[in-house]
């Protein structure tokens, strides 16, 4: 049986490996580890290995923890930060809300980018400019001189991106991987107990140090 999770705008979960999941409704950003093999389970015509799947599956118990992020993240309370407990990726959401300029960081490894929300543009120092529009993705090699997102004042809504990297937030993870032991203190606050989920939270003034590779 599989738990059935509803989550927010905003909010996100970390998976493990070899633990199943399925997308219901709505639209999200999964963000992926390089992996080279993908198990189905069911409702695909595509080959279902069975066997594999039984071996491979963890059988832990208890639903993921739910993310509401990191901020300020890099001094600006407009980036987002969403690590996981992994090395090989994290994700941050950035917001340039309109009439305003946003600084996006140096980053020391490589990044791509998607626009998901609104319009604007994007120029460095060295002149170019991007036009970003929804759907759009984007690729940022290393050390590239630093973007400045722009939205006019005239437009309705933000412009909102989300850029995957290599994580370099290792040791300071902003959710728990599924299965560990958690606590909550609810409307009741009966106590902490393992199996109770930890209620989403946002982390606030982010002590995390940034490292010095990433300075914008």
């Amino acid at each position: 049986l599989l738990h059935s999770l509803l989550i927010a705008p905003g909010e996100s979960f970390y998976m493990d490996a070899n633990e199943p999941h399925a997308y219901v409704a709505g639209e999200i950003i999964e963000c992926m580890a390089c992996s080279d093999n993908v198990v189905r389970a069911g409702l695909t015509p595509k080959f279902k290995d069975v066997e594999n799947l039984v071996n491979m599956l963890t059988y832990s118990m208890g639903g993921p923890s739910i993310d509401a992020g990191s901020s300020p993240t890099f001094g600006d309370d407009r980036i987002m930060r969403y690590t996981p407990p992994t090395k090989e990726f994290e994700v941050m959401v950035m917001t340039c809300n309109p009439g305003e300029d946003l600084n996006m960081p140096k980053l020391a490894v490589p990044a791509v980018f998607i626009v998901i929300e609104g319009s604007g543009s994007t120029d460095n120092t060295q002149g170019q400019r991007l036009v970003m529009r929804p759907g759009r993705s984007y690729y940022i090699p290393p050390n590239c001189p630093p973007l400045t997102l722009s939205v006019s004042g005239t437009k309705r809504g933000p412009l909102r991106i989300a850029v995957a990297h290599q994580n370099q937030h290792i040791h300071c993870p902003t959710v728990s991987p599924a299965g560990s032991p958690q606590t909550y203190a609810g409307e009741f606050n009966l106590g902490a107990s393992p199996m109770n989920p930890k209620s989403p939270r946002r982390i606030a003034g982010n002590s995390c140090p940034e490292p010095p590779s990433l300075s914008g």
